[in-house]
């Protein structure tokens, strides 16, 4: 079971998609392609995973905000909407300053990713892949993905918890930041 705000999340990262009255409803799910292959993403993906990755080695989290605010609509950090994105994920990092938010950041970013709702005229890149994996059928190679970004005592929660409610990051098309969240 996905939970509602990852459903609702999804549902936002992947826009809306036009259904005639009789077609069955669109499943995102079902229209996945998992990659690691960078060279698939659209131009403007990659340039800002480059961009998020270069702050995440720069090691300060305020380098964040400058890619927050060249945005129209800034990525949601939180189901909460918190006032300042860096302020939260600062917040939520053991260090409080940001480090262990960046290198969360970073590893997510290094991750294959999928591409929710891939042949729809509007796409969404979430990294890591597992985020929107059947976490109760992993293979032993997605285990060891889900083993190298997160915490082990996670990884034992993830099929009780029936879907990956650690971090996870999206991006749009046109290269808008849409969220970097955890959470179910």
């Amino acid at each position: 079971m996905r939970g509602v705000a990852l459903a609702g999340l999804l549902v936002f990262a992947a826009g809306q998609v036009a259904l005639a009255e009789d077609a069955a409803p669109y499943d995102p799910y079902a229209d996945l392609v998992i990659s690691d292959d960078l060279s698939k993403l659209p131009q403007a993906v990659q340039d800002k995973r480059a961009a998020l990755i270069a702050v995440t080695k720069s090691g300060d989290i305020e380098g964040l905000r400058a890619i927050i605010t060249a945005q129209k609509t800034p990525p949601q950090v939180s189901f909460g909407g918190p006032d300042d994105a860096i302020a939260y994920l600062k917040t939520e990092s053991v260090d409080g300053t940001g480090l262990e938010t960046l290198a969360i950041l970073r590893d997510m970013l290094e991750a294959p990713y999928a591409m929710i709702g891939a042949t729809s005229a509007e796409p969404s890149y979430v990294w890591p892949y597992l985020a929107v994996a059947d976490v109760t059928t992993l293979t032993p190679g997605q285990m060891v993905d889900a083993y190298r970004l997160m915490p082990s005592d996670h990884v034992v929660d993830l099929a009780d918890m029936g879907g990956w409610y650690y971090w996870r990051v999206f991006i749009q098309p046109n290269g808008d930041w849409s969220a970097f969240v955890a959470g179910d």
